[in-house]
């Protein structure tokens, strides 16, 4: 055993955890006059003070105050020293209770002010930057996913503590965690633990009054800042410009959400199809059905697409089509990377490692052909039947 190594954890132990002087107190309170007491008693000739222990014993119950015990003193100097335990229990009862007190106001505060890290979150989702609808956002979320609570949910931006309490009056938003901060630098993301995060959104930023191509930039820094911290988290960003989805993509961001380029084919559609406008917001409203994507059992990989069909084909399910490469930029680039290398011929490792050079991530097949092979990390899309029709 390294008795340095443990001898500096104990410090460290000791400087960051407030607990810990008050329980040395404590405890050396208890030992001294746990000694005295027996001291006196026993050569008194108490037969209730045999040893230490029964002094100590009888310390913890007189400065408890709990008056459970047999163990009582006898002798007048006792008395007298037992009236002064008393005394001074009461004392150190006020002040465990203040360091207490003070320690959940202060950690309350500190989650008002955004001010709290969260080291040991796991599988959370991270929401960085703002919206003028954030709550209607974080309610859908919390509303539509089957496995994500308000506590599983930290969002990293620089509003006003006022903004956010107002998010906490609502109900399902109680127990949403905040980090104040700007959502791009290294130290406020490690504060939200983007690590052990299930899923990262960036959303484009409106505290900011800029151009949108300032809040591209800093959607993009964030996507790069993320990527330097844990390559392998999952990141799913907002773009105001199609013209930087480029640069997202060079950041290896998983998935790019083009809200206005959104906006403009949905207008587009109902221009030119009847009733697209209703069937688009239906679909991603999920009110009488929902879009979704669902894994596919591992046993349909290289397996067609007719056979996967038939099998999971039931009522109330359609399946749509095939997501490809549904995971990570760069778990699915290192797996692409060592199939490529595989082979022994030059000119085709060459055109193998150019090949996985371009690759995406989260391709969409609608309705491939029933000979279509079904790759390793893909999704199926489906359409699905809300579960307030089956009711």
């Amino acid at each position: 055993m390294d008795f340095k190594k443990l001898k500096n954890k104990l410090v460290q132990s000791y400087r960051k955890s407030i607990f810990i002087l008050p329980f040395l107190i404590v405890a050396l309170v208890i030992w001294v006059f746990g000694f005295i007491l027996f001291f006196i008693e026993n050569r008194y000739g108490n037969p209730s003070f045999k040893s230490i222990f029964d002094g100590i014993w009888a310390a913890i119950i007189t400065l408890s105050s709990t008056g459970y015990g047999l163990k009582v003193a006898e002798s007048f100097w006792g008395k007298i020293f037992t009236f002064i335990i008393i005394f001074f229990g009461i004392g150190l009862v006020s002040y465990l209770s203040g360091i207490f007190a003070s320690l959940f106001v202060d950690k309350n505060s500190k989650a008002r002010r955004g001010l709290m890290e969260y080291p040991k979150l796991k599988n959370h989702l991270v929401i960085c930057g703002w919206s003028d609808r954030m709550k209607e956002i974080l309610t859908f979320i919390i509303e539509e996913s089957e496995d994500l609570h308000a506590n599983e949910i930290v969002i990293l931006n620089n509003a006003e503590p006022e903004r956010v309490e107002l998010l906490r009056e609502d109900k399902l938003l109680t127990d949403i965690k905040f980090v104040r901060g700007e959502y791009f630098t290294p130290t406020h993301l490690k504060r939200a633990n983007i690590s052990d995060a299930k899923k990262v959104i960036v959303l484009a930023d409106t505290l900011i009054n800029s151009s949108f191509s300032e809040i591209d930039s800093k959607t993009i820094m964030t996507v790069m800042t993320i990527k330097s911290i844990s390559r392998d988290t999952y990141v799913c960003a907002e773009l105001l410009d199609k013209k930087y989805e480029g640069n997202l993509k060079q950041a290896s961001c998983d998935e790019i959400l083009l809200s206005r380029e959104m906006s403009k084919n949905i207008i587009a559609s109902a221009t030119m199809s009847q009733g697209m406008s209703h069937i688009m917001y239906e679909l991603l409203k999920g009110s009488n059905s929902l879009l979704k994507t669902v894994p596919i059992n591992e046993n349909f990989y290289g397996k067609n697409y007719g056979s996967y069909i038939e099998e999971v084909g039931k009522d109330g399910v359609v399946v749509l089509g095939v997501l490809e490469n549904a995971v990570p930029v760069n778990i699915m680039k290192i797996e692409a990377l060592r199939e490529a290398q595989k082979t022994t011929d030059i000119s085709r490792l060459v055109q193998n490692l150019q090949d996985v050079k371009v690759m995406s991530v989260n391709n969409p097949y609608f309705a491939p052909s029933d000979d279509y092979l079904i790759k390793k990390h893909s999704l199926a899309i489906v359409l699905e039947r809300s579960q307030t029709d089956d009711k």
